[in-house]
């Protein structure tokens, strides 16, 4: 099974919601065999999502309401196949603490290429439900524009190797 894992700052806007709508996606397409998960760089646990990722998602079929953030998981990231970032600052945060999986580290808004400021996705935290808005929009059009490389780098197992 492959894992692909979601990482903003404190893992209750951009990170739940990425990992809401990519799994939504997934399940809409039959494709259990990918796994997603989310975590924060800055080590908030066991809060819920924001009131404002929750509604958003909500309206869009998702539901966080029992989403828990999380800090990063070492054990857990060197197991992922695929880490995407919100922000270059993520990035470096995970290339400085956890070197090892530099090769599948990316940004959300620029994989598979390297990318730049310009690619962040803004934290819409402390800020308005249009921001909220807008900060899933700009993560639902990039899992979209990324879902058929998913599906190409993760082909789905055929029946007799599952």
């Amino acid at each position: 099974m492959a894992l692909i894992t979601f990482i903003c700052t404190g893992n209750i806007c951009r990170s739940p919601m990425a990992e809401g709508i990519l799994k939504k996606k997934l399940n809409d397409i039959n494709r259990s065999d990918i796994a997603v998960s989310s975590m924060g760089i800055h080590g908030l646990e066991g809060h819920p999502a924001s009131n404002y990722a929750i509604d958003i998602c909500k309206i869009e079929g998702i539901d966080l309401s029992m989403h828990s953030s999380r800090p990063l998981i070492p054990e857990e990231l060197v197991k992922c196949n695929l880490v995407l970032t919100m922000e270059i600052l993520h990035n470096e945060f995970i290339l400085t603490y956890f070197p090892r999986i530099k090769d599948k580290t990316f940004l959300l808004g620029a994989w598979p290429q390297s990318g730049t400021k310009k690619n962040n996705i803004e934290d819409p935290i402390g800020g308005s439900i249009n921001r909220y808005r807008k900060s899933f929009k700009e993560i639902s059009f990039q899992i979209e524009r990324i879902l058929p490389l998913l599906l190409v780098r993760f082909p789905k197992a055929s029946q007799s190797e599952q």
